[in-house]
């Protein structure tokens, strides 16, 4: 289960990124921005039909609200032990994200799903296997994102992709964020 952002903010954050010259610093290890997503769930390696079946039927009873997520940066661990993996990270955990979450956990757990119902954090990851670590990037003003779908994804092929097999809207933001209005 995941989110994926709409062309336009790939394109954005794309552009972003060029800017900082993080394509020429990750090289192959920069994840395809027509990747970038905000995961609910962990990952079931070779699901079966039936599999994608019962996520289907999940995805499809899952009743949350949108919710809208600030990056305001990307970072990277300080250190190099392990996996060196880049992020853009958001501002808070917005109610209506963990609202999200826990309707998304709940209807794994019931269809039997319990082991990829995993807690997540507002983020999309730019990639797992960076060469080097980052310096704090502070992206100002922040990119919003106002998640308003929930989709299923299975991820393959070479180049590697997601394909999305499903889409289930979400229900309008309760809280929108405030926006600041025009300066006469």
């Amino acid at each position: 289960m995941a989110a994926m952002p709409p062309p336009t903010l790939v394109d954005y954050i794309g552009a972003l990124l060029d800017r900082f010259g993080l394509p020429q610093r990750l090289g192959s290890a920069l994840f395809a921005p027509a990747n970038l997503h905000q995961s609910f769930s962990e990952r079931i390696f070779l699901p079966t039909d039936e599999d994608c079946a019962a996520l289907m039927q999940v995805g499809a009873a899952v009743s949350a609200a949108s919710c809208t997520l600030h990056f305001n940066r990307i970072v990277g661990p300080a250190s190099t032990s392990g996996p060196i993996h880049w992020a853009m990270r958001a501002r808070g955990v917005p109610p209506a994200f963990t609202a999200l979450l826990q309707a998304i956990q709940s209807r794994l757990v019931q269809a039997g799903f319990g082991h990829i119902a995993t807690g997540v954090t507002p983020h999309m990851t730019l990639s797992y296997h960076a060469p080097q670590p980052l310096d704090k990037i502070v992206l100002d003003p922040p990119i919003a994102w106002t998640i308003d779908e929930l989709c299923l994804v299975i991820g393959g092929g070479h180049p590697y992709r997601y394909d999305i097999i499903g889409r289930w809207p979400l229900l309008p933001e309760i809280d929108p964020p405030a926006t600041q209005a025009g300066l006469f």
